[in-house]
């Protein structure tokens, strides 16, 4: 697929740029200046991808960075890394980027693909009957990512094939940012609304307050490697069972039982 790399230099879409590429997808990356992406990447990646300049809160910007380079798919992780606090920018982002895919897509008469990055606290909080780990969660950690996820949900699959990733916290394997000699192994299983392999801590027993303490440790659990979670975004790009759905992952527990 031909892909627009939105937040491209961040550290979960520096670390995309190669994983896609070793999937065999186009990349264009847009950034508001090229200068902090060429310090990232190695002069080779740098030359094995396309570069659009603008700005992601601009639909215009975003609307001809997609058609100029054919783009049928785009990635987000703008602001990604910021795990707590609300930035109105994200709203903005958000609304901007899909604007611009769902006008290309109906000008092609074929909805674009498309990704966003949300937070684990969207899925469903097993065992409480349908609520949200968010809704356990104090308001100013899940504010930016309730913004995201209202304005994603909201999209008509129709218009744009969305998926919601929502991401837990996230840690880089290596510093360096390379080509790999083809797709990796990532070891995550996958979920749709809901965490996969989800196991509650003793202390959910612990009456009133256990279903609020419990999220402490499991969450922890669900901690990933930027490059899997690369590795993942790459590897279903286009999976259908994804479209219009909130999806969570894991290391695989019968993987980590192999690494113990």
């Amino acid at each position: 697929m031909r892909v627009l790399l939105l937040g491209a230099t961040g550290n979960l879409g520096s670390r995309t740029i190669p994983t896609l590429l070793a999937h065999g997808h186009n990349v264009t990356a847009f950034v508001r200046s090229d200068t902090k992406l060429r310090s990232l990447l190695t002069s080779e990646l740098y030359n094995m991808i396309e570069v659009s300049i603008g700005d992601a809160g601009n639909t215009e910007d975003v609307y001809l960075a997609l058609k100029e380079h054919s783009c049928d798919c785009l990635i987000t992780t703008a602001k990604i890394g910021e795990p707590f606090g609300h930035d109105a920018r994200l709203g903005t982002f958000a609304t901007a980027i899909s604007t611009a895919a769902i006008k290309l897509g109906r000008d092609r008469g074929k909805p674009l693909r498309a990704w966003f990055m949300g937070g684990l606290g969207s899925l469903e909080y097993p065992g409480t009957g349908g609520w949200q780990i968010q809704d356990y969660m104090a308001g100013w950690m899940t504010a930016h990512h309730r913004v995201i996820e209202r304005i994603v949900k909201a999209i008509d699959v129709e218009d744009l094939e969305w998926t919601l990733l929502c991401v837990p916290g996230m840690r880089p394997k290596s510093a360096d940012i390379g080509v790999p000699d083809g797709p990796r192994k990532h070891g995550l299983v996958t979920a749709v609304g809901r965490p996969p392999a989800w196991e509650a801590s003793w202390v959910r027993s612990v009456p009133l307050v256990g279903v609020y303490l419990n999220l402490v440790p499991v969450i922890m659990g669900y901690m990933a490697q930027l490059e899997d979670v690369a590795e993942l975004i790459a590897e279903h790009l286009d999976r259908e069972e994804f479209v219009g759905k909130l999806v969570g992952f894991k290391k695989d527990p019968k993987q980590l039982s192999k690494d113990n």
